[in-house]
């Protein structure tokens, strides 16, 4: 047999399958049965029956797919089970796109005159039960089938190396192109997260024999809008052969939920696990009054390294490390760094605004006042007096001088007034008398 989706998962005992038995049935049960056996011929069937965690719902059904159209199945029938009638849902499966497959119901399948029925009963919210059924003469085709769903569903090739969210069940990420160029960083902070995230991931089995734990904690911490968010996506988008996880930031709260996290995390490594906001639920316990106490404690236990959970990073964003927990920012082996991210520098803010000026024709003299005008400001904010210059301009942009007012120094002087900033310092063009 191949590997196990995890702990949880139940292996195949393809030696000791299991004859149907219909006592005590509903008389809708014993209806399907009689059905069931017709369509295969036979009243002795046998059972093979595969079971997934219920966070694997939609891999479940999408193994389930492929395998039936890899193996050459045509469907014949999909039915209900007892009374109740199939249930179809849509399934991510690619950045963008989404299919309709069977959730819950019975596939009638045929192979060559060869006729094989899979239950099918997936429910995201407790469990994912397939059961493959054959008669006694065709139960090689369905140890067949069984063995090679199994397979599918423990490569987990639907997820493995991709950008997913994590909210219970699984997402694809559709990203921005971002990558570290799109960053006003210095090449001190980018060389540090690289090294400690994917950089990590490919040395760990080297580094691993020499007692360096193969797991490692990032925290990223400063002010809103200096690109903590942009890390992030820079790392997924330049992280091949990675799998990239966000956590939904509003069931983080939840401590089940942290459990199964990093129970796909480890599934899906190499993997980097991503928790913006980490303060929602790490907030000191005494400061918090113990409100997210077990999920911090969920969280505190995933880190540590009790869980077999190697060749994995969890990189954390927070604009508040004051109020973290010590056992967070504090203790190595949890985020063994903090890298806080400053405002840009002149240089950074230089390149920054030469990067903006790539879409926008920011001329030459207004990208050199700005860089002197805002300092302090965040990348965010930087973009935001540029884009609001556009936005406020008295012409339309179809004007033939709409770039020239746009970016006049009055305008820019006007937009810099408007931008919320703190670092307290005057901003905007001199205003010199004629």
């Amino acid at each position: 047999m191949g590997p196990h989706l995890h702990d949880d998962y139940k292996e195949i005992d393809f030696g000791a399958l299991v004859e149907s038995d219909d006592d005590g049935e509903q008389p809708a049960s014993r209806q399907t049965r009689r059905t069931v056996e017709a369509f295969l011929g036979s009243e002795h069937i046998l059972d093979i029956p595969l079971s997934a965690p219920r966070y694997y719902c939609d891999l479940m059904t999408w193994a389930l797919d492929r395998q039936r159209r890899k193996g050459g199945w045509k469907t014949e029938q999909v039915i209900g089970h007892g009374i109740r009638q199939a249930r179809y849902t849509s399934v991510s499966v690619a950045p963008g796109k989404t299919e309709v497959l069977l959730q819950g119901g019975i596939l009638f399948l045929k192979r060559r005159g060869i006729p094989l029925v899979v239950y099918v009963d997936l429910d995201p919210t407790d469990k994912a039960d397939v059961v493959v059924v054959a008669s006694e003469e065709h139960l090689r085709h369905a140890v067949a089938f069984a063995r090679a769903l199994d397979a599918r569903l423990a490569a987990k090739q639907l997820y493995r190396g991709q950008n997913i969210e994590f909210s219970g069940t699984m997402t694809f990420l559709e990203l921005a192109p971002r990558t570290w160029e799109d960053i006003a960083l210095p090449d001190g902070t980018r060389d540090a997260v690289i090294a400690h995230t994917t950089r990590f991931l490919s040395w760990a089995p080297n580094l691993e024999p020499h007692g360096i734990s193969p797991r490692r904690g990032l925290l990223l911490t400063g002010k809103p809008g200096t690109g903590k968010t942009l890390v992030c996506k820079a790392l997924m988008n330049t992280s091949p052969g990675v799998t990239c996880i966000v956590a939904h930031t509003g069931a983080l709260t939840h401590p089940l939920f942290v459990d199964e996290l990093y129970k796909v995390a480890a599934d899906l490594s190499p993997s980097i696990v991503f928790l913006e906001d980490i303060d929602l639920v790490g907030q000191g316990r005494i400061r918090s009054h113990y409100s997210s106490a077990d999920a911090l404690s969920r969280l505190l236990f995933a880190l540590d390294g009790v869980q077999n959970c190697r060749n994995v990073v969890t990189v954390a964003t927070t604009n508040w490390l004051e109020i973290l927990d010590e056992a967070l920012k504090d203790r190595p082996s949890r985020f063994d760094r903090v890298i806080n991210i400053d405002p840009p520098d002149a240089d950074q803010r230089r390149n920054y605004l030469n990067y903006l000026a790539r879409q926008l024709p920011l001329p030459p003299d207004i990208v050199e006042h700005l860089v002197e005008r805002t300092a302090g400001l965040t990348p965010a904010q930087i973009q935001e007096v540029v884009h609001s210059a556009a936005i406020e301009s008295p012409v339309p942009p179809e004007s033939p001088n709409y770039w020239s007012t746009v970016f006049s120094a009055s305008a820019v002087q006007m937009a810099l007034r408007h931008v919320k900033r703190s670092n307290g310092g005057k901003v905007g063009f001199e205003q010199r008398s004629s």
